[in-house]
């Protein structure tokens, strides 16, 4: 049986500052990251396990020039 392990996907604004927090449940860091991934549409992701930063996701570069015209 593949044991759970808990992570938080949190929402960093473009001033640096965490905004929301989004909690995965998954089987490993793999598929944390993936699906931390798959939550950057419009703001940075950084994603943790406990004190552990596992992996940061920026901003596809189209999306923050979409972002700073105002669209």
């Amino acid at each position: 049986m593949t044991a759970i392990k808990h992570y938080r996907a949190f929402q960093i604004d473009p001033d640096g500052h965490v905004f929301g927090c989004i909690n995965l449940v998954c089987g490993d860091d793999e598929q944390a990251r993936r699906e931390a991934a798959a939550l950057v549409l419009i703001h940075r992701i950084e994603l943790w396990r406990l004190d552990k930063r596992i992996a940061q996701f920026e901003l596809p570069p189209e999306t923050t020039h979409q972002a700073a015209a105002g669209h």
